[in-house]
């Protein structure tokens, strides 16, 4: 990250307490319920607070601080980036950023949303090498459409389609896709509950 101050940002909202290494692996939801909602109220007052010039300043920087941004803006639910959040899913540009992109969209919860999701998908789990983001992504999205009333993943999701190969190619924790949404509306419900 370049700029007067980038080590600043990093120092106040990417490291209090591992915060991207936490944030990167979710283990603050592992962590019990009350640390959790710590964290997550410690996420919102910083979300809530950060001044918009700072988060596109991490935006900007390196993943660690891209993935900070991202939970930030998802956490207070900034909609001012929802048009940069799409063009960053929409390039691919979210090796580590991923589960943060996912939570924020999911957070915004709005029909564009499902629509960049699904993109991302279209592209990404064609990619059966790329092993990366996919099931958060089509968590959120599943997240979105369940709390929307909408349908867009289904040819995502037919029988020996996209998600289908795509899980079946590498190792993954949960080949369900019901198991990635509960893990997104895991997230979403300790955000909502700190609103």
């Amino acid at each position: 990250m370049s700029g007067t101050g980038a080590s600043d940002l990093f120092t106040r909202y990417c490291l209090p307490g591992n915060r991207y290494k936490k944030l990167l692996s979710t283990s603050f939801m592992r962590a019990g319920r009350e640390q959790a909602l710590k964290f997550g109220a410690a996420m919102m007052d910083d979300g809530r607070q950060v001044p918009v010039g700072e988060l596109e300043q991490l935006l900007g920087g390196d993943w660690r601080e891209a993935l900070t941004a991202c939970w930030l803006i998802g956490f207070a639910q900034k909609y001012e980036f929802r048009v940069e959040l799409h063009r960053l899913i929409e390039e691919g540009d979210i090796r580590h950023t991923g589960k943060g992109v996912a939570f924020a969209l999911a957070r915004f919860c709005q029909p564009s949303d499902a629509c960049a999701l699904k993109r991302y998908l279209e592209r990404a789990l064609s990619e059966l090498q790329n092993r990366g983001n996919q099931p958060w992504c089509l968590g959120a999205l599943l997240f979105i459409e369940r709390r929307l009333g909408v349908q867009v993943s289904q040819e995502l999701l037919a029988p020996e389609g996209l998600w289908d190969r795509w899980s079946a190619a590498g190792f993954l924790e949960s080949g369900d896709p019901a198991h990635w949404e509960r893990e997104v509306a895991d997230w979403i419900e300790l955000a909502e509950s700190l609103d």
